[in-house]
């Protein structure tokens, strides 16, 4: 370091202690490197050196000493610090002698704003999710290099992001469940600290700052979390400086969200939330700001920007890749597992792979060959697991611990996301549920590693389900069960949170949707739980059937996560006030059917609703995103073969639905059809079982075997550089 960089650095440190400016000056005729007149009569005087030659800093030291009594005789008193980059070690005595404290620059700026102390502790303490879900401690996991990408798609990496924040930029980064915004936010504050160890970034998780409304009491609480509460007034001023890049992960976390049908109280309770996160970001002056958050909680980068105080033109927004590449897979299993390989039909996500690599290859394998399909799979493993912990444990049966997660993950669906924390005393109160006992000795000792459950990183007992994609799917299994015994207990229950994808199918799985689900659907309707009648409506659209006749059937209130409405005829259907997180629309007829005042946070296929003023009325839409269709194929530079076996493709690997009639794969398509091209391409994926044929009410009935959708969407990238055998037997 430069003497230059030396001296700034003091002062920028000085400044931030004494709260005034720090300046050079002539004390007694003597110059001193810096000077802070906190009153008229108490100054600070620090003396700043990068020489090796001991008897010279010995005699700089000394200077202080008589600039401090020639104050002294003036009635005004002085402390004195002399800080150089040299070893100060031998220099301490000197200085003793002399009422002069000595200091390295690491030393000057741990004792006034705790820089050396808070890293210590910040990597102690878990980042956000980033956390081993058995101890709640730091996720100590080997790190797979992760490219996260912007609107222009391109890639950055933690390296890159760490530049950016150096010179002063904001960055948002966004992504779903699981992809490791956690993990950035704590591997860019480890290569952030690297030779910056007296202004270390601060690293806070907004989860733990609900209803804060200023800056400094988030930052304030957040150095009690870590123990360092006597540095917050210090730290505060030197974020007021701009002097320490900000990390805030969770603006999706830091307060709960209640629903509501009213679209501009939804926005107005997500900015309240943020208020504090706002006033950190306008107090923190020209310093560089990372946050991290789930896509699409709010309705546009518009509302983003205006509810965490941004000004979104200069703001960098990157998008964390929601699943592991094949590269980076191979990567994770290397460095972090024994496993050779995960089932081709696994999610990639992170989390996933991270639950999936606590089990044996002798598990996986036997999992792998006995599953066909990601709903058996999912069952697979959530046996595997639980077999495996009660095998550890046997105070308990696996069946009870099977019901006593599905229970837990039923009971989240009474909370506000974001504040899922389940309590020792719930999870006391399920286990006497299910069992009929209360949990001792070594029961009790289970209760505490749960799987699928960690620690919430606040040090207490509560726990929280750490994997969205499991706790989904654990959740469509308990209502399935729910709706097969007729549990009218939990009519009476205000669910808040939907299912996702997997939950309902799930729920569909389990229970079924015929006339005994759906009466028991209405009888909750009827009372409070109205949210179980979005999940009917949503779950019976993906099965993916041609026509659905829902024979007068409505619901009131709730959310909907997705509504793929592809190649779909809706009869006979009403929905009044339901928030549709993505609604879908591509090939879709309505009959008897209205949405009312519905918000959809994001509408794919079309621009807008303006088409069918007759089906939705007053809706408000967050934000559209018309994405290509299979009419859109025809704009390929591709023969009719090529977009004819493109079209098959996405009609039965990338539109929601179990299966698709005959008719329907050439819907839409009418332009480019080749018959002769689709008949060879149908009978090669049966033939080689990447598709079933079954008959159905018009014509066979095609459903795609999920394992095979990495290497389908392999084809749909590559196109004419494909080399798959199956485009070229096309071709």
């Amino acid at each position: 370091m430069r003497w230059q960089d030396l001296e700034r650095e003091v002062r920028k440190i000085a400044e931030s202690v004494w709260s005034t400016k720090a300046e050079p000056e002539n004390v007694a005729d003597i110059r001193c490197d810096t000077v802070l007149k906190i009153k008229k009569d108490y100054w600070i005087l620090i003396e700043i050196s990068k020489r090796d030659d001991l008897n010279k800093l010995r005699g700089d030291v000394a200077k202080l000493n008589s600039m401090k009594q020639a104050l002294l005789s003036k009635r005004i008193y002085s402390e004195s610090f002399f800080v150089t980059s040299g070893d100060y070690t031998s220099l301490r005595g000197t200085g003793e002698a002399l009422d002069v404290e000595v200091h390295s620059l690491e030393t000057f700026a741990s004792k006034f704003i705790g820089s050396s102390q808070y890293i210590a502790e910040r990597l102690r303490s878990p980042f956000g999710s980033a956390v081993d879900p058995d101890t709640g401690n730091v996720d100590e996991k080997y790190y797979t290099p992760i490219r996260y990408l912007d609107d222009s798609g391109r890639e950055y990496t933690v390296s890159d992001i760490t530049e950016k924040l150096k010179h002063g930029t904001k960055i948002v980064l966004m992504g779903e469940f699981g992809s490791g915004k956690s993990r950035c936010i704590m591997e860019v504050f480890r290569s952030l600290i690297v030779n910056n160890s007296q202004f270390p970034p601060l690293a806070i998780n907004l989860r733990e700052s609900y209803g804060v409304k200023k800056f400094n009491r988030l930052i304030a609480d957040h150095l009690d979390i870590l123990g360092l509460g006597e540095y917050s007034d210090n730290i505060v001023r030197s974020v007021r400086h701009g002097q320490q890049i900000i990390l805030l992960d969770g603006f999706d976390e830091i307060g709960s969200q209640p629903w509501s049908g009213d679209p501009n109280r939804l926005r107005e309770v997500r900015k309240k939330s943020l208020e504090g996160v706002r006033d950190l970001i306008s107090s923190a002056g020209a310093a560089g700001i990372f946050l991290a958050g789930r896509e699409h909680y709010f309705s546009s980068d518009i509302e983003m920007a205006e509810c965490l105080g941004l000004n979104l033109p200069d703001v960098l927004l990157l998008k964390s890749p929601s699943e592991f590449s094949s590269d980076e897979l191979a990567e994770y299993l290397k460095l972090n597992t024994k496993l050779q390989a995960v089932p081709d039909w696994m999610p990639r996500k992170p989390l996933i792979c991270q639950l999936l690599a606590r089990l044996s290859n002798e598990e996986v394998e036997r999992i792998e060959s006995a599953a066909e399909g990601e709903l058996e799979f999912f069952e697979s493993v959530f046996d595997a697991i639980c077999a495996r912990e009660t095998k550890a444990n046997p105070a308990i049966f696996k069946d009870s611990l099977k019901n006593i997660l599905l229970s837990l993950a039923q009971r989240t669906r009474e909370k506000y996301e974001g504040s899922e924390n389940i309590t020792a005393e719930e999870i006391n109160t399920v286990f006497f549920e299910v069992t009929g006992s209360p949990p001792i000795d070594e029961a009790a000792q289970l209760l505490q590693k749960l799987p699928y459950l960690g620690r919430t990183g606040d040090g207490g007992a509560e726990r929280i389900f750490v994997d969205d994609y499991a706790k989904d799917g654990l959740r469509g299994i308990a209502l399935g069960n729910s709706s097969l015994k007729s549990e009218k207990s939990i009519a009476k229950k205000r669910w808040l949170q939907p299912l996702g994808e997997l939950g309902l199918r799930m729920f569909t799985r389990v229970a079924g949707l015929e006339h005994e689900t759906e009466k028991f659907v209405k009888y909750c309707c009827s009372h409070v739980n109205t949210q179980i009648g979005c999940d009917f409506v949503a779950a019976k659209i993906f099965q993916g059937q041609e026509a659905i006749d829902f024979r007068g059937f409505s619901v009131f209130d709730g959310r909907i996560k997705e509504l793929p409405l592809v190649d779909i005829e809706i009869s006979n259907l009403s929905i009044v006030g339901v928030e549709i997180e993505k609604l879908v629309i591509e090939g879709a007829n309505f009959n008897s059917t209205t949405f009312t005042d519905c918000m959809i946070t994001v509408l794919k296929g079309a621009s807008d609703l303006s088409g069918f003023s007759e089906v939705f009325f007053a809706p408000i839409v967050g934000k559209s995103e018309d994405t290509s269709s299979v009419a859109k194929i025809s704009e390929l530079n591709l023969t009719n073969k090529q977009k004819t076996l493109l079209a098959i493709l996405k009609k039965l690997f990338f539109q929601k639905g179990r299966a698709r009639q005959e008719e329907a794969l050439l819907r839409g398509a009418e332009k480019y059809w080749d018959a002769e091209a689709a008949e060879k391409a149908i009978q090669y994926m049966v033939l080689h079982k990447i598709v079933t044929r079954d008959p159905g009410r018009q014509g066979s009935l095609y459903a795609p075997q999920r394992k095979y959708t990495r290497r389908i969407e392999q084809i749909m990238k590559m196109q004419n550089n494909s080399k798959d055998d199956l485009w070229l037997a096309i071709i």
